[in-house]
């Protein structure tokens, strides 16, 4: 019975819905403790589970105020499972699904979009050549609070001090040939455009 449990156990902590909410914990742990990027006085104000987008929801929103100003999106997360068959469209229709939500919600500047599959982060913001980075499980709340305080250091330097301080990728031979140029071809308006952030992204990894 107990060797059935532990397969019960390992088999709901690969759903979604779990991996969800273990990042939506951590997000808002980080968050609760008044986090505050000071350079640009960032304050994180809120993370949302299955915030809404015209008809759709978006997984996770994170949203935070400058300089005292009005709330605002951050950041928008696409949680989905890992993919083990055709990893690489996978990824690219969650990269296009939060890239609609990141868009859609019509703020300004248009929030950071992500996706996560508990196993691999991806970031990007929505200018050419889109990639900020990609890095390993966010697993617990030192990590979530780098990412949110990386991405505005980002914003806001153009550095990426902080985000380097997040896990790496595990198998960056893997995302190189069977994610990147999915993803690249998703975002890029021609073949050539998708070689051109393929090969910028190289620089990223």
């Amino acid at each position: 019975m107990g060797s059935s449990f532990k397969e019960q156990i390992r088999k709901v902590k690969e759903r979604e819905a779990y991996i969800s909410y273990e990042l939506y914990r951590l997000l808002r742990n980080a968050i609760i403790r008044r986090l505050v990027y000071e350079d640009s006085r960032c304050e994180f104000k809120e993370v949302l589970p299955e915030f809404p987008v015209g008809d759709k929801r978006a997984d996770l929103v994170v949203f935070a105020t400058r300089y005292g100003g009005a709330t605002q999106p951050f950041l928008v997360i696409e949680v989905k499972v890992r993919a083990y068959a055709r990893p690489g469209p996978s990824m690219a229709k969650a990269v296009k699904r939060a890239r609609t939500y990141a868009v859609n919600l019509g703020a300004t500047p248009t929030p950071f979009f992500a996706v996560y599959d508990g196993w691999e982060l991806m970031v990007f913001r929505n200018i050419s050549p889109y990639l900020i980075g990609v890095y390993g499980a966010i697993k617990d709340e030192y990590q979530a609070r780098n990412l949110l305080l990386g991405l505005e250091e980002f914003s806001y330097k153009g550095e990426r001090e902080i985000l380097d301080k997040l896990p790496k990728h595990a198998d960056p031979d893997f995302l190189i040939k069977r994610i990147l140029p999915f993803i690249a071809r998703e975002l890029a308006r021609d073949p050539s455009e998708a070689e051109r952030f393929r090969k910028s992204w190289l620089q990223l990894i």
